[in-house]
């Protein structure tokens, strides 16, 4: 058989036939990349086709016929993109993002006072009784697939969440009875902070933008195992070690609970305090809401999700470069071959660090940052400045989403969902 080098000059010389040879051979993979763009059967035949003609009419540009994959891939993903901002549609409604999930399909209307009640009861659930809450009213998973997911039979995950029903209404009936006014109630927590914290952790939603965001991340750094982090960091505990190091945002926009605690800002300090004197060699992932107080508008939200990756080892098997090839390579795993550029930047915490921004319609839009963490930092989780070193990648997972999937409002992403 004809090579793809051969059918490609041939094709540059004008041979028609060569060049429908050429189009048998990579039809398969060209439609996979503007399916993985468009997530629609009909837009992707329709970009594939558009990618030929173009790739026809250009032929004669491709200097090394070796490189003919990569250059139909590269027009591929051009034209997909160009369709999807073509077509972009708006994918629900603002009104049709729901405050909290309710507690069966008969209790779909709840006042005020009720949701605040709920938000609170959600609270008292452990990690597994939430996911698993999360998953049934927020998601609509069906008790197969809870039962599935949590290696039960069907009739033990039906009375799992009978349990986790019944917790909740006995919260809210001691609230209740108790005559607790909507704005306290928890004596520990203020209204806002319940609220945020109640709602649904979409990275437990692998059908949910940012759920398939966080698994594609999971994917690229298979050996960095999960890591849980609190929401509520004890900040005047944390000014007392690495708070000056870590803090980068402005204190109004942070969601205080009291003189002492907030809720995390980001990933990297509740990860840097858990880490605390624990030595290496050390390899972390952590992801999960994170919150800060702003205008809420289509690329802002008060709660939002993060992945971090965080790696503490010896200084000759770490390498700044190659650990930024690994960042790239994940950002090309989500992104699929957009336009990107690196921009350096500073934050206390690093010696060395850059930003990753991705161009759409025109403007630039920061999705993750990435570099080299300080020897205070070093010293701070347990290692030795003068043979190792850290490095770690943050994520903003609701950005890449709204890229990677074409969502034009950020606040849609809680209720979207991808095939």
């Amino acid at each position: 058989m004809e090579s793809l080098a051969d059918l490609v000059r041939q094709a540059k010389s004008g041979d028609v036939q060569a060049f429908g040879r050429l189009v048998e051979a990579t039809q398969a993979a060209t439609h996979a990349v503007a399916w993985n763009i468009l997530h629609d059967r009909s837009l992707a035949e329709d970009a594939a086709q558009q990618t030929y003609l173009r790739a026809f009419r250009r032929i004669g540009e491709l200097q090394e016929p070796v490189t003919f994959p990569a250059w139909m891939r590269r027009i591929a993903i051009t034209v997909a993109l160009n369709l999807r901002r073509s077509r972009r549609a708006t994918l629900l409604r603002l009104d049709d993002v729901p405050e909290i999930p309710v507690l069966d399909e008969a209790e779909t209307h709840w006042s005020d006072v009720q949701r605040q009640r709920l938000s609170a009861a959600l609270l008292t659930l452990s990690p597994d009784e939430r996911q698993a809450c999360d998953r049934r009213y927020h998601g609509g998973w069906s008790m197969a697939r809870l039962a599935a997911a949590a290696g039960i039979d069907e009739s033990a995950m039906r009375k799992r969440l009978q349990r986790v029903r019944d917790k909740l209404r006995k919260e809210m009936e001691i609230m209740e009875t108790r005559g607790v006014p909507a704005g306290a109630l928890d004596p520990e927590l203020p209204g806002k902070v319940v609220e945020l914290l109640a709602r649904p952790r979409l990275t437990d939603l692998p059908e949910n933008p940012v759920g398939r965001i966080l698994e594609t991340l999971q994917s690229v750094f298979p050996e960095f195992p999960e890591h849980p982090l609190p929401e509520i960091v004890d900040l005047a505990d944390a000014q007392k070690s690495i708070a000056a190091d870590a803090m980068y945002v402005d204190p109004i926009e942070l969601h205080r609970i009291d003189d002492r605690r907030i809720l995390r800002y980001d990933l990297t300090l509740p990860l840097l305090l858990t880490l605390r004197g624990h030595g290496g060699p050390l390899r972390v992932f952590a992801s999960g809401k994170a919150y800060r107080v702003c205008a809420i508008d289509s690329t802002h939200l008060e709660a939002f999700h993060q992945a971090e990756v965080f790696w503490l080892d010896d200084r000759t098997r770490i390498d700044a470069w190659q650990w930024t090839g690994r960042v790239l390579q994940s950002a090309d795993r989500i992104l699929l071959g957009r336009t990107v550029k690196i921009v350096p930047t500073v934050y206390p915490m690093c010696t060395q660090a850059w930003e990753l921004a991705i161009e759409e319609d025109g403007q630039w839009f920061e999705v993750l940052a990435w570099g080299v963490f300080t020897d205070r930092i070093v010293t701070h989780v347990g290692g030795d400045p003068a043979r190792q070193t850290a490095v770690g990648v943050g994520y903003g997972l609701e950005r890449l989403a709204m890229h990677r999937y074409g969502i034009d409002d950020i606040r849609k992403i809680e209720v979207a969902s991808v095939a």
